[in-house]
């Protein structure tokens, strides 16, 4: 990060003395009506430019065609370095003069984005979001230092020999690259490599970045229009090339300053809490509203104001906001696509506004003040488009996270680290074992005499009671198997042997063989918080296959129990009836799961780690195939399972996958695509339970230990219920928070 803050630093310096020195030596030799010529010749040299550094990507490392470039770029102005200190009134120096302007002006094209496809390469989504805007700084400290340094610098030397600072400033951002771990590519196939017409059509056709370039098509012609209103009014104010380059210099200095403070105060926030759609609204908003005033009443004063803070909110949050976009994107597509749109788009796009300025004040002859009107018409599209492109990039990484969370590197990684979970054998809560593992091991003839004891003259009902009741599990098996006919009396001896592992699967089929006759009785069983606790827990279980509306409303109902398991286990019960197609509840289901969901993740964290099962049972409703022993991790799952009741199941599971698993870049988007879905308050409590907060923000969550012990005996988590045994687990947290 601190490399790419300096090299930012440095691309920035370059551009802007760059366009300092060209701009200044420009309009000094040739009238400003001609800048449209330049800036379509600029617009047509870059298409083939670009195709040649988008092909190079394809095929080297971004690190080797940046390098190859910068020492081409270098060169070149080596050798024009002679014609800058010569009066400008000779033939060639005229002509030196514009291939300076062409230079430097495509040379900077492939440095900004050669250096921001590198970039983007070490960062992901969330990573990116936090950075970009520090990183972004660096450009804009590197604007405003260089800017006010130019003030000084025009009264010291002869402009040529600023030339060699631009040399100087690739020699030192080479220099940082070089310091910056390599980044390789594996050439393709030849379709894989990137050509001009590829990438149109890759970039075209991805809605992705077909919004991305129509937002940099927009910016690109309003900036333009702009900008000729803001040096057509300085030209008139400046006649000298000292003063143009001063102004233009202290212009640039003072935006940078502003930029600065935007970069360091307000767009990581911004990004963060309104979200990149947003984010792109203010800059059309500002411009907007500064085009109506040049309408009504045009100045230097004004335009300059208009100009600097679109160049602030381009160098600030514009800036960081595009380069965010850029990274969900693959690294593959997004270097045989970026260039392209960072310089081709941004230079078709300054060529249309070049033509309209032709058209409109040198051809007809208009005051160039109505130029404001094209400009707020760009302002109203581009606003369109950021809030297309706040829902776009959203698609972006739900797929993003879909294809790394489902992928075949995802699945090796899964496969490496959800081995060998320690899982505990039981909750903390004291269960009567003698009532519920009643196995009898005894061989066929005591259970032939247990059989034949059953009084012949109990009528068929009570002597089927008789033998549910029996102590002989090989009794009760068969009567559970010979049964066909079950009736409500039936029903307490069946639910019983629920909660007896080795009957278990015979009593749920015995009810679903009952059918709705017996939802009631088993609806009450989980709606009373006294019921023994291994049968409450087993009931979603039968639930999940049997029941209608009224079921499905118990289920979600039980979603808030006290005892962890059961809420557990509804969730698992009412996947499984989505996936059946069973009735759903009768009332709103959407706001009772948001609510069980801000109750699991408002519990303390010591609460929120020690949730865990009586015992483990096949799961076909899983998030993962095996767990990886993090404390927690159950009570993840289990939130994650209601947010695949009211989102999309397959994303939710990608996102699970990207928490718990060791991959920055599918943890990037699982955060990202939740910080999206998920409601503020739910965010920001979940937060602290997936590592993506701040140390402050966790210490800030923390809560004072008499409270985290009483939610412990509240939800049954813990043995500890008398006044020592809470003291001893007081303690225990104490040690726990110390270590």
């Amino acid at each position: 990060m601190t490399l790419s803050f300096l090299g930012a630093f440095l691309v920035m310096s370059f551009l802007i003395l760059a366009r300092s020195l060209r701009e200044a030596f420009y309009l000094t030799a040739f009238d400003v009506r001609t800048l449209p010529y330049i800036t379509a010749a600029i617009a047509v040299l870059s298409v083939p430019t670009v195709g040649l550094f988008g092909r190079a990507l394809a095929k080297y490392s971004p690190q080797q065609v940046l390098t190859a470039v910068l020492i081409v770029l270098a060169v070149g102005l080596a050798v024009l370095w002679p014609f800058a200190t010569a009066t400008a009134d000779r033939t060639d120096v005229k002509i030196a003069i514009v291939v300076f302007y062409l230079w430097t002006a495509l040379g900077t094209l492939l440095f900004t984005s050669g250096f921001w496809v590198i970039t983007s390469e070490y960062f992901a989504v969330r990573g990116a979001k936090r950075l970009f805007g520090l990183i972004g700084a660096g450009g804009t400290a590197g604007a405003m230092v260089t800017g006010n340094v130019l003030i000084w610098l025009t009264r010291a030397v002869d402009l040529g020999w600023l030339i060699p600072g631009l040399i100087a400033i690739i020699a030192l951002f080479t220099i940082t690259q070089r310091l910056l771990p390599r980044l390789e590519v594996t050439p393709g196939s030849e379709a894989e490599r990137s050509t001009l017409s590829d990438s149109v059509a890759t970039a075209w056709g991805s809605p992705h970045l077909r919004t991305i370039a129509l937002i940099v098509f927009s910016v690109g012609i309003a900036t333009t229009l702009l900008d000729y209103q803001f040096k057509e009014l300085a030209q008139a104010s400046f006649d000298t090339r000292a003063g143009l380059t001063s102004f233009f210099g202290a212009f640039y200095g003072w935006t940078g300053a502003i930029a600065l403070v935007l970069q360091l105060m307000v767009v990581g926030r911004l990004l963060a809490v309104a979200g990149v759609g947003w984010a792109l609204v203010v800059l059309p908003l500002t411009l907007a509203f500064g085009s109506v005033g040049m309408l009504l009443v045009p100045s230097l004063l004004l335009v300059t104001a208009v100009r600097g803070a679109d160049a602030s909110l381009r160098k600030s949050l514009y800036r960081s906001a595009l380069e965010v976009l850029y990274v969900p994107v693959p690294s593959l597509l997004r270097r045989k696509t970026k260039t392209f749109i960072d310089s081709v788009v941004d230079s078709v796009s300054e060529g249309l506004g070049a033509g309209i300025i032709f058209l409109w004040v040198t051809l007809s002859g208009f005051p160039s003040r109505h130029l404001s009107v094209f400009i707020i018409a760009c302002c109203f599209v581009l606003m369109y488009l950021s809030r297309r492109m706040g829902q776009q990039y959203f698609s972006t990484v739900t797929e993003q996270l879909q294809v790394s969370g489902a992928g075949e590197e995802a699945t090796a990684a899964a496969a490496l680290h959800l081995e060998g979970r320690d899982l505990l054998s039981g909750t903390f809560t004291r269960i009567d074992i003698k009532s519920i593992l009643m196995h009898d091991e005894s061989g066929g003839t005591s259970q032939q005499t247990e059989d034949e004891s059953i009084s012949p003259q109990l009528s068929g009902t009570e002597a089927i009671l008789a033998r549910l009741r029996s102590s002989d599990i090989s009794v009760v098996a068969r009567t559970l198997e010979e049964t066909g006919d079950w009736d409500e009396s039936h029903y307490p001896d069946l639910a019983r042997l629920l909660a007896r592992d080795v009957l278990f699967d015979r009593a749920v089929l015995a009810f679903l063989t009952a059918g709705e006759p017996a939802v009631p009785h088993l609806l009450r069983l989980l709606r009373d918080e006294n019921t023994d606790f291994v049968i409450r827990r087993r009931i979603p279980r039968v639930l999940a296959r049997m029941g209608g509306a009224e079921a499905d409303d118990a289920l979600q109902d039980a979603l808030t129990a006290n005892r962890f398991e059961v809420r557990y286990r509804a969730a698992i019960a009412l996947l499984r009836r989505r996936r059946r197609g069973l009735p759903r509840g009768s009332r709103d289901e959407e706001p009772r799961i948001w609510e069980a969901i801000r109750s699991e993740v408002g519990r303390g964290q010591p609460v929120w780690e020690m949730q865990q099962l009586l015992d483990e049972e096949p799961d076909d409703e899983a998030l993962v195939s095996q767990r990886i022993g993090v404390r927690g991790e159950l009570s993840l799952e289990h939130t994650f399972r209601l947010l695949s009741l009211i989102l999309e199941p397959e994303v939710v599971r990608s996102a699970f996958h990207g928490i718990i698993l060791d991959d920055d870049k599918l943890k990037s988007f699982s955060l990202e695509y939740l910080e999206q879905v998920l409601p503020p308050d739910i965010r920001r409590r979940l937060w602290p339970f997936i590592g993506d907060v701040s140390e402050h923000q966790r210490e800030k969550s923390l809560r004072p230990l008499g409270e985290v012990v009483s939610d412990l005996i509240v939800t049954g988590a813990t043995l500890f219920e008398d006044v020592k045994d809470q003291a001893a687990l007081k303690k225990i947290l104490e040690e726990q928070e110390d270590d």
